[in-house]
């Protein structure tokens, strides 16, 4: 079979100027595809890796990546971990398939989850990010308590914030003594301070603490939580945590330190351009009218923007073991708010405090452990 004659160039000019003139054309029509509207469409569909991998590429898909990235806010999900399947394989799926790039990852297991730490996922972890994995009695997403023994990971990630800083303080690894974690309180409750009071942190500013224990740490978590209470107003802020059974601290960016371990107490600060309100649920509130009337005034007391999450801690007394039924605080909450997405856990004992001050009854400072409880948090920014 004989050879197809070749196509011939339209055009007066040399195979080479014509080739040349082509391939300006070619790649001219290719950039005039991709403009900015395209790039938003196409972005829209790409996770977090991908969408940071894009950003790379020129000032322009800089542009529209970071555009893209102002509109996702806090992910949540869960995920169901198998009895075989290691808790670590299944926290790296969930990052790998974040829609955002994080800075801070809470995982809240079910009890019967495998709480044994094989391959850390601090691997796929971007820089400067770090996670909390929280033992837990049972795990909440939504409007859903699951308190019976079960295998799902509830994941809740924070994407960096302009004008937010976080900082992680893990005290008293599975090596450490109770006496030497005791020992540690002092100067991590100096650097905590010294952290929230930095130059760049204005003194006023509004702060928020995330505070996690476990059953070790309990005693001096609370060390901790009455130091800083009595430094800080309430209106001035916000508190939310408790005590886990375990508790696992990964830092992505102290690889040299070894920090991907169990710990007794982590503590995590935020500061910034972000509003956070904490309210706790005392033991008096045991009926779905006065927990609704309470979170009621709360509501009307806070303003929401644009990308918002809340937490909840509850004390595993409470639940479906005080109401007789199950989902009423949950219930209640998303009722009130239902475009703020909800995560959280059971604990045996909770950090927390009312940071509005017209919810405080008493003008007291009381301490911010609580027993018997259920806190919330909201966190609101954009």
């Amino acid at each position: 079979m004989e050879p197809l004659p070749q196509k011939k160039l339209r055009g007066n000019a040399t195979d080479e100027s014509s080739t040349e003139e082509c391939t300006k054309i070619s790649e001219k029509c290719s950039n005039q595809g991709l403009t900015y509207d395209v790039l938003r469409i196409i972005f829209k569909y790409l996770n977090g890796m991908e969408l940071s991998n894009a950003a790379m590429v020129c000032r322009s898909w800089l542009e529209a990546a970071n555009n893209e990235k102002q509109t996702r806010g806090p992910t949540y999900l869960m995920e169901y971990c198998k009895m075989q399947c290691s808790m670590e394989l299944v926290k790296t799926k969930i990052i790998k398939n974040l829609r955002i790039k994080p800075v801070l990852g809470l995982f809240f297991t079910s009890p019967f989850v495998p709480f044994i730490k094989k391959d850390c996922h601090c691997k796929v972890l971007p820089p400067n990010c770090d996670t909390v994995t929280l033992g837990t009695y049972g795990i909440i997403i939504d409007s859903t308590e699951i308190e019976n023994s079960s295998e799902e990971i509830v994941c809740a990630c924070l994407p960096e914030i302009p004008g937010v800083t976080i900082k992680t303080f893990a005290i008293g690894d599975n090596s450490t003594k109770t006496y030497d974690i005791s020992q540690s309180v002092k100067k991590y409750s100096k650097d905590i301070k010294e952290f929230l009071s930095t130059p760049e942190n204005n003194p006023d500013m509004p702060k928020c603490l995330l505070l996690f224990s476990d059953l070790r740490g309990r005693s001096s978590a609370i060390q901790i939580s009455n130091s800083l209470r009595r430094r800080y107003a309430a209106n001035k802020l916000s508190v939310w945590g408790g005590v886990a059974t375990d508790l696992l601290v990964c830092n992505s960016k102290d690889s040299k330190n070894n920090k991907c371990r169990n710990f007794a107490i982590c503590v995590v600060a935020l500061i910034g351009s972000v509003d956070t309100w904490s309210i706790v649920v005392d033991k008096s509130y045991k009926t779905r009218e006065r927990i609704e009337q309470r979170l009621k005034s709360f509501k009307n007391r806070i303003c929401l923007k644009k990308h918002s999450m809340g937490f909840m801690f509850a004390c595993c007394a409470r639940g479906e073991r005080m109401f007789d039924v199950c989902n009423t605080e949950s219930t209640i909450f998303k009722q009130l708010f239902p475009e703020v997405p909800l995560v959280g856990c059971f604990g045996d004992g909770e950090f927390g405090i009312n940071s509005l001050p017209s919810l405080v009854s008493s003008r007291k400072k009381k301490n911010l452990y609580n027993e018997t409880t259920t806190v919330f948090l909201i966190i609101t920014y954009g």
